[in-house]
């Protein structure tokens, strides 16, 4: 959660006028705002789930269809940066970052609107592929190795705060896809790796459960939840993970099975639940032992029913992927991890929440054969 003032939070619970700057930058210069342009509509949304986290989706008129490699919306050099948040009555403003990325696909629409599609610098990221081969040795560390790797496709990214605990890097080799290259990294430190509102780069734990709560969303007077479903559901829920190690640097590969055998746990392997198997193929497990660990450790974040909301509420800019919330509605309560979540840019419209917890059973974790 993004830092905010006692002014802004209670602002929040009554009317308001919120505010959105947008600026775009070519070559690390900015070349207009969006007082420059004719923006009606428009949203963000960031999915932790995604490799490219935040994606932009923007309305403007006629008039801004970039008829040139040098407009300001250009999907060749534009970088659009994107703030969204509150204004005072006495002119102040207080915003969040909440996008920065490339134009990726400016349409003029039949009625004469011009949709544009922007995502984040991860997208730089993924779309730079390996030409040849790289190694990787055993002298340098996971962070540092994904740092290489993103700078190699983005030479002026920005490193953020991470929460992961690294460690020395394997002898690798990558071949052609470089977002998997960084998944599977990340992976090791039990983290993803992703782009802020701010843009920039973090590695940071994905978060299997719950953590402090940052916020109390409700419904009633002075809430800010307007609308929610609550779900129950076995998708994604497993009883057995394998993890393969597969190198192509000719290292004998490595097959390692978790399995759910504790007969006091409701999803328990071959029981009333079922079996349900998901199997991971990575790089980067030194050994058996730490394939192992990675089974295990991903058998239990997936071995319980999960619980999902989908929230529609009072936009609060300062929420972001990863948060822990407490969400109730109609004298129902949970407490939440936010997985998506889809930022309105415009005066009206309320903010879209999907989120999701897992209370975890009992589990005894048994070698498959």
């Amino acid at each position: 959660m993004l830092t905010s003032s006692a002014t802004y939070r209670a602002v929040l619970k009554g009317p308001h006028k919120r505010y959105t700057l947008l600026d775009v930058f070519q070559g690390g210069v900015q070349v207009a705002s969006i007082s420059d342009l004719t923006f009606s509509a428009g949203s963000v949304t960031a999915n932790l789930t995604s490799r490219v986290t935040r994606s932009a989706s923007l309305t403007f008129s006629d008039a801004d269809f970039p008829g040139d490699v040098n407009s300001i919306l250009s999907p060749y050099q534009s970088v659009i940066k994107i703030s969204t948040g509150i204004q005072y009555p006495n002119g102040l403003r207080e915003v969040f970052p909440v996008f920065t990325g490339r134009v990726y696909t400016p349409q003029r629409q039949a009625d004469g609107t011009v949709t544009v599609r922007a995502d984040d610098r991860a997208a730089d990221v993924v779309a730079y592929r390996f030409e040849a081969p790289q190694n990787v040795g055993t002298s340098t560390t996971v962070l540092t190795e994904i740092r290489k790797l993103i700078t190699q496709a983005v030479p002026e990214a920005v490193y953020g705060t991470n929460d992961v605990t690294d460690q020395n890097s394997p002898a690798l080799t990558w071949d052609q896809d470089r977002g998997q290259a960084l998944d599977d990294l990340a992976e090791v430190l039990q983290g993803r790796w992703y782009s802020l509102g701010n843009g920039d780069f973090v590695v940071r734990l994905f978060p299997y459960a719950l953590g402090s709560v940052v916020s109390d969303i409700s419904d009633g007077p002075d809430g800010l939840l307007s609308t929610a479903n609550r779900t129950l559901t076995r998708d994604g829920v497993v009883n057995s993970v394998t993890v393969v190690a597969e190198r192509i640097d000719g290292t004998t590969p490595i097959r390692v099975t978790a399995r759910n055998t504790d007969a006091s746990s409701p999803t328990m392997f071959g029981n009333l639940y079922g079996r349900v198997s998901q199997v991971i193929t990575i790089q980067t497990p030194l050994s058996s032992a730490a394939a192992q660990a990675l089974a295990t450790q991903q058998l239990a974040a997936q071995s319980a029913l999960s619980e999902q909301w989908s929230v529609q509420m009072v936009p609060d800019s300062t929420l972001e992927p990863g948060d822990t919330v407490r969400l109730s509605y109609r004298g129902q309560s949970a407490d939440q991890v936010i997985d998506s979540i889809t930022y309105p840019l415009t005066t009206d419209g309320t903010m879209s929440l999907s989120t999701r917890s897992a209370i975890a059973p009992p589990v005894t974790v048994g070698e498959g054969t």
